[in-house]
């Protein structure tokens, strides 16, 4: 345990260095305006989009979106799905269903 308490200080630089790294990278540049909710000045704008998607929907003019950007669009949607997965996993702490007390 002393062992480790040692090395404490060097572990601890060397986390701090490398989460510097990573927050500086390019991937995460975006991360904190993409991660607050959003302000109420952009409401407007979010009612605006549902309406246009809205739109689209009803005159079939999703039908002309570029296979890459339908795909870009596909594995955002799975990937929201499998956050949303993965935290009813964690909050039942259960894999398979939640545990029901029975009298």
């Amino acid at each position: 345990m002393s062992a480790a308490m040692r090395n404490l200080p060097a572990l601890l630089g060397k986390f701090k260095s490398s989460a510097g790294t990573i927050l500086r990278s390019p991937h995460t540049a975006n991360l904190k305006a993409e991660l607050r909710p959003p302000t109420p000045a952009e409401i407007p704008d979010a009612i605006a989009s549902i309406v246009k998607t809205v739109e689209s929907i009803k005159t079939k003019a999703f039908l002309s979106v570029p296979v890459s950007v339908a795909a870009r669009h596909t594995v955002s949607t799975i990937e929201v799905f499998c956050w949303f997965f993965v935290g009813e996993i964690v909050g039942r702490r259960s894999l398979v269903g939640y545990k029901i007390k029975t009298q």
